[in-house]
């Protein structure tokens, strides 16, 4: 046969790739890593939403190896008695910001500071068999007190009384120490660590509240928390939420004051005769209010 007549031949086709098992593809093993992630994050955040309902004995066992003794939390107590008499704010506050509203709780939303008196609510428990016993507590100050703070002050008037048996200490004080602050009983007054004692069992939740007072100096301190664990005498230092020292600061001359708010109770107007709830003067002129026995500057 001559080449012209010879038949073309004809091309194998090339075999079809062989079908990969689904659980072998890329893709499914980047979806099992996914949902594993997932799982994994669902499960801590419903474990940590268990754990806030645990019992004394759980938490306890939770706590065990961070101390004898665990700070659970520390709250500042801003309601009125109970709480500062006046605040003052930094010098450089957004005063946008205040004019429009008042925080809930200075202290803690704004920057400010407790005239005269603050306190603070310390909740401890005990993580051993054994209770621990706190048998001393005492302001620790970080600097000598220097002279009281005079940015932007606003009062904070009574709602009424306490019924509630609070440690009081003069931090402006020399080797200041926890007071009984029981205005009914006959102990008021007195040092209180030197006839008590703080028993903190296992697991149960115990609220120690504090109220540190100055006159007339601007004072930043710590606490130091003495107690009886596994047969020994140990201290703790406590501090504000962020590790920050706790302060309150006395009164200055009223005219020293860069501003001040007049409480609403007053209906106080502006200058211009219109009404506001945040009525902000100077300090001068809170002073000369205060000379002359009116309740409204204008």
């Amino acid at each position: 046969m001559s080449p012209r007549n010879r038949r073309p031949r004809r091309r194998k086709a090339a075999p079809a790739p062989a079908t990969v098992a689904w659980w072998k593809r890329p893709v499914t093993w980047l979806l099992t890593i996914v949902i594993g992630a997932v799982g994994a994050w669902l499960g801590a955040v419903l474990l940590g939403t268990i754990n806030q309902w645990k019992p004394a004995n759980e938490l306890a066992e939770e706590l065990a190896g961070r101390g004898p003794l665990v700070v659970l939390d520390v709250k500042h107590v801003p309601y009125p008695q109970e709480g500062a008499l006046d605040y003052v704010y930094p010098a450089g506050s957004d005063l946008a910001r205040l004019d429009a509203d008042r925080p809930d709780d200075p202290t803690v939303q704004a920057g400010a500071v407790d005239v005269e008196r603050s306190t603070w609510e310390i909740t401890l428990v005990g993580t051993r068999d054994e209770a621990a016993e706190a048998v001393d507590l005492r302001p620790v100050l970080v600097e000598p007190c220097r002279p009281p703070l005079t940015g932007i002050r606003e009062p904070n008037e009574s709602q009424g009384e306490s019924a509630k048996v609070v440690l009081v200490t003069h931090v402006d004080r020399p080797n200041p120490r926890m007071l009984v602050e029981d205005r009914e009983g006959t102990d008021a007054g007195a040092p209180f660590f030197a006839t008590h004692k703080i028993t903190l069992p296992k697991g149960e939740k115990n609220v120690i509240q504090v109220r540190a007072l100055s006159a007339k100096q601007h004072c930043r301190w710590r606490l130091e928390l003495d107690y009886l664990a596994g047969g020994g005498r140990q201290t703790m230092v406590i501090s504000a939420p962020g590790d920050k020292p706790f302060e309150v600061t006395g009164r200055a001359d009223d005219s020293a004051y860069t501003w001040f708010y007049l409480s609403p109770i007053y209906n106080c107007r502006a200058k211009d005769g219109t009404k506001t709830e945040r009525l902000r003067i100077t300090g001068a002129e809170y002073a000369q209010m205060m000379r002359d026995k009116r309740t409204c500057p204008y």
